[in-house]
């Protein structure tokens, strides 16, 4: 009975190997998968969980919203902008989502005869990628104690000092207290407090500033949770179905709903400014800077503001007021300067340490340097020029970042179902 095959890294479904095979490879992150195989039966097969969300995304590309489908696509299931496109685009075209055309002619992920066990290759070696990205050491402090004798006649330079310490790490996969199942966003307060939301069911959980659990409450249950931010008294402002709510903090009370002018497509993303009023991704290409009422202040078309073809996805705004957005289609970050002029781009395809080839989430530390999660490459770090500085987090699929005045960085680790907590370094 056929099973279907998903990466244990990031989710993404993979390509039936040639029979005998002992690893395949993951077409969306890159890590290699060893399989082994037992006699059918001692396993059973299950219903393919992400059948919902495939199921979703035919309904918007029948509605005539490609943007759209990708975006929901890349969401659902944590892949980069370019094999959310190509799955998307296969989809259209009828064929099974997320796979590649074998020469042959014959796409699937069913097994017969044999269930296939996934199991991750465990270390620093992954099948495939030996980028320079991979290749370097990890900012973890672990990583670069040293392990050489005390009587090492050549000790070789000094490690560079780490761009950040791990200080906390809570979570598991699961419903409870503390547990997650799908947690993408997260916000921290003026006080500490940790917000946490899964991008289905409208869930958000209270943690202290250690990471103790408080409380949760529920936004929306019906409509994905894809953007979550907090102001130092405790308000947090939810993006729902292109609408920003915002609630009570430690109850959950819903306190209203922000203004939407109908030109504007929806809110997808927002970022709170040190004065109090927003910025927000308002559309396919617009940038909305937002009073603390919610009243439209102005616009910036990108695609105006850049001189091409852009489509913005995150944003996140300096103490200078200059803006920086994330632009999931180039994989580039655009500065614009606090009145919207465009300054400069950074960032983008490849596989070099200033490269950004699956940006998902963006935020600005207290010093003004740009913090961007990769996924699959953790946190690189620019200065507000766009230059690269450095990267923290190891190989792991990043989604939410925040920070606080305090030089912590709050990011959700998704794929492991945990929130970690680093302490830039001065």
């Amino acid at each position: 009975m056929p099973t279907t095959l998903r990466c244990p890294a990031c989710s993404a479904p993979l390509e039936v190997p040639a029979q005998h095979a002992a690893v395949s490879r993951c077409p969306y992150c890159g890590v290699g998968v060893l399989l082994s195989e037992r006699p059918q039966g001692t396993h059973a097969a299950t219903n393919d969980p992400h059948a919902d969300s495939i199921a979703e995304v035919v309904r918007i590309l029948q509605s005539g919203h490609l943007i759209q489908a990708v975006k929901l696509y890349r969401e659902r299931f944590g892949v980069g902008l370019k094999e959310a496109k190509d799955a998307v685009d296969q989809i259209a075209a009828g064929q099974p989502a997320g796979t590649v055309p074998h020469r042959s002619g014959g796409t699937g992920f069913g097994v017969g005869c044999a269930v296939m066990i996934l199991l991750v290759i465990v270390g620093a070696v992954l099948i495939w990628r030996s980028s320079p990205a991979v290749e370097r050491t990890s900012a973890s402090p672990v990583a670069q104690e040293s392990r050489e004798p005390a009587d090492a006649v050549s000790p070789g330079p000094a490690a560079p000092p780490a761009l950040a310490d791990e200080v906390l790490r809570f979570g598991s996969e699961g419903t409870g207290a503390g547990r997650f199942t799908d947690a993408r966003g997260v916000a921290v307060d003026g006080a500490g407090r940790i917000y946490v939301a899964e991008y289905q069911g409208g869930r958000v959980q209270v943690f202290d500033s250690a990471g103790a659990f408080v409380t949760q409450w529920m936004a929306d249950p019906k409509m994905p949770l894809v953007d979550l931010e907090a102001d130092r008294g405790g308000t947090v402002y939810v993006v729902q179905y292109g609408r920003i709510r915002r609630y009570e903090g430690a109850t959950g009370t819903l306190l209203g709903e922000l203004p939407r002018p109908e030109r504007m497509i929806s809110y997808s993303d927002i970022a709170l400014a040190l004065d109090g009023t927003m910025w927000a991704v308002a559309g396919t290409s617009l940038i909305a800077h937002l009073g603390r009422d919610g009243a439209v202040r102005r616009t910036i078309d990108l695609r105006q503001a850049v001189g091409e073809d852009a489509s913005p996805e995150r944003v996140a705004v300096a103490g200078t007021g200059d803006v920086y957005v994330l632009d999931r289609w180039s994989d580039e970050v655009y500065h614009l300067a606090p009145d919207g002029r465009f300054v400069d781009r950074f960032g983008g395809p490849g596989d070099g340490p200033e490269s950004t080839p699956s940006p998902e989430g963006i935020a600005i530390d207290a010093r003004g340097r740009v913090l961007v999660s990769d996924l699959g490459r953790g946190i690189r770090v620019f200065d507000a020029s766009g230059h690269y500085v450095g990267e923290f987090g190891g190989q792991e699929v990043v989604f939410g970042l925040a920070v606080t005045d305090r030089d912590e960085v709050i990011a959700a680790f998704r794929n492991r179902y945990q929130v970690v907590k680093f302490r830039l370094s001065p």
